[in-house]
């Protein structure tokens, strides 16, 4: 069986027009209003099926054809409100009679090959930066979300690089877009069935066969500035953050002036990655402590301690979690001291171990950590400092804006194939979050 072969190089998906043709400009048509035909059927209103699709966004449908065609089907109201009128006793076609659900899949097809939906999407979210709806911040956040996807997997085996070992992968079914009667013998190339599929990992127990989308955003207000498909599910996410924060400021310029700070979670704990953040985009990048597999430090510990974890914090053997204090350079170490109880007076007051492990202390024990016991903690920028904490707390804003994208506005299932519609419909959720934002 055939293995897709990765494609190095881009990570995000990148909408373009599939062909080149003679665009109508936009002065000629306005609602109610269609370009002039020599001949042929009256063709349905523009607006009017933007509308349908816009509205299906905004009542909490995902934007798909099939929920927009039930919606015009069963709502006369919205039939109106959108432009259209109800089918009368004449069966005759009229170009204000609802549309077919083919209709609509074909004015979707058109909207997402020749990128207009993103073209909206970005338009919209200037506007809103432009009147101040959405406050330019000095924070961006991001993240991944997976999306169930619309097909099936196959277990393929190949050799890896050196021809040795043999490998195992979960990809899309190949198939061929040509309608020839024998596939297997025409000149045609097989290709992936749903592209941008694949497995997506999040723990050892939990795996989805699905397509990834990154989401960055201001972490303050919860607003999304961009939606992004990655060309390949299994993508790690320290792959996506670099280039999709790159794109936004692209997008819009405006608001690259006033970030400085960029949060994101362990997946994007590297040194390597925050030098380039810096390097080329001039950002501080904070990331969540990622200690790799690190065990609980149990040896050559002060008297009293039981532990220490991989994220920094001391444990006493009372059961308390020591207060990180500061640490001295000069010496390479990290302070920590005994927390206070409600009446804030120190734990070691109370405690059954004080005798061993502090007996003439008044104000509660502290200690020192030496660098060395914990190598891999930044020194520059500990996890365990109260102004990191602070501004990490900022970082799980970005799961309100996908659980927003992803469940108050649409759907995590989605409903077509590859990339292009998968972006489409990030587009559509991103458009009806941003008109809801200007209400």
């Amino acid at each position: 069986m055939q293995v897709d072969k990765e494609k190095r190089g881009d990570v995000l998906y990148e909408v373009a027009a599939e062909s080149k043709q003679r665009m109508v400009s936009p002065l000629s048509i306005s609602p109610g209003v269609v370009p002039f035909r020599l001949g042929g059927k009256r063709p349905k209103c523009f607006f009017a099926l933007l509308k349908s699709f816009l509205g299906t966004a905004l009542m909490g449908f995902p934007c798909e054809p099939e929920k927009v065609s039930m919606l015009l089907k069963s709502n006369p109201s919205f039939v109106r409100v959108c432009g259209f009128a109800p089918k009368g006793e004449r069966d005759e076609y009229c170009s204000r009679h609802i549309p077919s659900e083919r209709k609509l899949q074909q004015f979707d097809q058109i909207m997402s090959e020749w990128g207009l939906w993103d073209k909206m999407k970005i338009a919209l979210v200037t506007e809103n930066i432009e009147t101040g709806a959405i406050k330019i911040e000095k924070e961006v956040v991001g993240d991944t979300t997976h999306y169930y996807a619309y097909s099936g997997f196959e277990t393929v085996k190949y050799k890896d690089e050196d021809g040795k070992e043999e490998q195992k992968k979960s990809q899309s079914k190949l198939t061929k877009r040509c309608r020839c009667q024998d596939r297997d013998k025409c000149e045609h190339d097989w290709v992936l069935a749903d592209e941008g599929a694949g497995t997506i990992v999040k723990s050892i127990t939990k795996m989805y066969w699905g397509h990834k989308a990154s989401i960055v955003g201001f972490p303050r207000q919860g607003v999304p500035l961009d939606a992004r498909a990655v060309l390949d599910g299994p993508t790690h996410d320290g792959e996506t953050y670099f280039p999709h924060v790159e794109k936004v400021f692209d997008t819009y310029p405006v608001i690259e002036e006033s970030v400085k700070r960029a949060l994101y979670d362990s997946a994007c704990d590297s040194r390597d990655l925050k030098d380039k953040f810096m390097d080329k985009l001039g950002l501080e990048l904070k990331a969540s402590l990622n200690p790799r597999r690190k065990n609980g430090i149990t040896d050559g510990l002060p008297r009293g301690m039981e532990k220490i974890t991989p994220y920094g914090v001391v444990i006493c053997n009372g059961g308390h979690e020591m207060d990180y204090k500061g640490m001295r350079y000069e010496k390479e170490k990290f302070i920590y001291h005994a927390p206070t109880d409600t009446d804030g007076e120190p734990v070691c007051s109370t405690c059954l171990h004080q005798v061993e492990c502090c007996p003439n202390s008044l104000t509660g024990r502290m200690i020192n950590i030496s660098f060395g016991l914990l190598p891999h903690i930044d020194t520059e920028d500990p996890p365990m400092a109260k102004r990191f904490k602070a501004i990490m707390t900022r970082r799980p804003s970005v799961e309100r804006m996908i659980k927003r994208l992803k469940c108050d506005i649409g759907d995590d299932r989605l409903s077509k194939r590859g990339n292009l519609a998968f972006q489409a419909y990030l587009d559509k959720t991103m458009i009806a979050f941003h008109l809801l934002l200007q209400n």
